[in-house]
């Protein structure tokens, strides 16, 4: 259902929202006083089912949505799940691991000067590896209030052909599902599978999964 579709991003938001410290919807500020989320979310849509994944560099919230879950009938909205499974994965790497492969639909865009409006940028673009690079940097830095001092590279490895098309309420987000390597300390390869890799990780973007 289309409709269903595009206001699943902004129903599971309210959710999170709704069962998180008040922090979480402020955001955490960076020097730049750009706003970042500690939490990230994907949600993939079959025949028959959504599977809802979530994930916090905090990881009492995955337990603080889990117990929720379970304990009440998953609502968004006006759309109740009759029927809802939980499960937990482990996704941390050791703190010897300074290298990963992943993969995901990661948004960077910029503004065009004339109309205001957002020009989606592909991974083959390097000014996508710039932009998610600056990102994260940011980000590591609101979220662990201190900078980032490391070795940080961000390489594109293969894209879709396609781009996908993102639904927050009326507006469409665009990304290309694409392959990543990542070499960083152990501490930001894990804030970034806990928190998403480049912008709007609070709309179904940015999720990661480990390739290699």
């Amino acid at each position: 259902n289309l409709l269903i579709r595009k206001s699943m991003s902004k129903l599971f938001q309210s959710f999170l929202y709704s069962h998180l410290p008040e922090k979480e919807h402020q955001g955490y500020e960076s020097s730049t006083g750009k706003l970042f989320k500690s939490v990230n979310f994907r949600i993939r849509y079959f025949d028959d089912r959504f599977e809802i994944d979530f994930t916090a560099l905090d990881k009492s919230y995955e337990q603080m949505i889990a117990i929720e879950i379970l304990k009440n009938v998953l609502k968004l909205g006006e759309i109740y799940f009759s029927e809802t499974t939980v499960g937990f994965v482990e996704r941390q790497l050791g703190e010897d691991v300074t290298k990963m492969v992943v993969r995901g639909d990661v948004c960077a865009a910029i503004k065009n000067r004339v109309t205001g409006k957002k020009i989606f940028l592909e991974p083959g673009d390097s000014r996508h590896t710039e932009i998610i690079t600056n990102h994260t940097l940011q980000k590591f830095e609101a979220l662990l209030g201190k900078p980032y001092t490391k070795e940080l590279l961000i390489e594109p490895l293969w894209q879709s052909l396609k781009p996908r098309t993102f639904w927050y309420e009326k507006t469409p987000y665009i990304a290309w599902f694409a392959k990543y390597k990542i070499q960083a300390d152990s501490q930001m390869l894990n804030l970034l599978l806990d928190t998403g890799l480049g912008g709007d990780s609070m709309k179904n973007l940015g999720f990661l999964e480990v390739v290699e």
